[in-house]
């Protein structure tokens, strides 16, 4: 619901800069142009524990919503803390279109807030942009071809996140191209990553017609 240009989350007024695609984040530490080797295409594996991933796939259960909604809000607030508050575009086998994603940290954004920002931007009709990329996401529900991590960022992205099921755990790839970020970087993400996704699947609430 608009409110004078602002967006209301549970009764918080959300400043339109964590919402309008204007205020667009970069991910990347440096600007490098040109198309990668395949050498400059590296990934951290970060799984979740089979702690975290029975948190998550409990918390999904109770408010339901989708996987992919969960984690998306958990990647725009890992990227929101470690990079900045702004918007990015994000493309993937998951958002079919590319969407933009809100990245606010918990004092932007409540849990509930994040949740439902994702959920409208992967329900709105598709649109045609121009955009491209900034990060590339992927879930899937098994293992993927070898290839496709670091296919994902052959076209432009400096990050392509691929999320899987294998072995009863939620596997986390998270691919980079080294000449334009660090491996610092790329570490903070995936660890803040988990911290946000803990934080959302306590937080967030069941919808109201849930006895």
């Amino acid at each position: 619901l608009p409110i004078l240009g602002h967006r209301l989350y549970g009764g918080r007024m959300v400043s339109p800069l964590l919402t309008d695609p204007s205020n667009k984040l970069r991910v990347v530490d440096d600007e490098i142009s040109g198309r990668p080797l395949p050498e400059d295409l590296v990934s951290v594996s970060a799984p979740l524990s089979d702690v975290l991933t029975a948190e998550l796939d409990g918390a999904i259960a109770v408010i339901r919503c989708g996987v992919e909604e969960m984690l998306l809000a958990a990647l725009g607030r890992s990227i929101a803390r470690t990079i900045g508050v702004g918007v990015v575009t994000v493309s993937g086998l998951t958002t079919v279109a590319p969407i933009q994603l809100c990245c606010a940290t918990d004092r932007d954004l409540d849990a509930d807030g994040m949740l439902a920002d994702v959920r409208g931007v992967l329900t709105a009709p598709s649109q045609i942009t121009h955009r491209p990329a900034d990060v590339v996401f992927s879930y899937l529900g098994m293992p993927p071809d070898p290839t496709l991590g670091s296919l994902q960022l052959v076209d432009g992205p400096a990050l392509g996140v691929l999320a899987y099921r294998a072995a009863g755990l939620l596997q986390m790839d998270w691919w980079y191209d080294a000449r334009r970020l660090e491996l610092g970087t790329v570490e903070e993400l995936a660890a803040q990553f988990r911290l946000c996704l803990i934080q959302l699947a306590s937080e967030a609430t069941a919808p109201a017609d849930v006895a």
